[in-house]
């Protein structure tokens, strides 16, 4: 799974707007869970900042699930510090069946 488009997130302290692009959420954190009908997948990817306007500390979670494994199950958007302006797009991308 990838983070397709950017977040963007209000500072709760003097209300700048920050631009978060995917490429500046490091790896995704992969969890695996056995069910039913195979296995769930759970991408989280953490980001975490200082606004360059007032200093205050904003933190972003994306969590993103597939289950079945290459199906776009759940997504969940958590931040600190601030509130989401835009929210970002999850998308499940495999290069091949051999990554399902």
């Amino acid at each position: 799974m990838i983070i397709k488009t950017g977040i963007n997130v209000k500072c709760k302290k003097c209300n700048k707007i920050h631009e978060i692009n995917p490429e500046d959420f490091d790896e995704a954190e992969t969890n695996y869970d056995e069910r039913n009908m195979g296995y769930e997948i759970q991408s989280i990817w953490e980001y975490e900042f200082n606004c360059d306007e007032c200093g205050n500390e904003l933190k972003i979670l994306i969590e993103g699930y597939e289950y079945p494994a290459g199906v776009l199950n759940y997504q969940e958007f958590n931040v600190e510090g601030c509130i989401i302006v835009v929210e970002p797009t999850l998308e499940v991308n495999y290069n091949d069946e051999e990554d399902l």
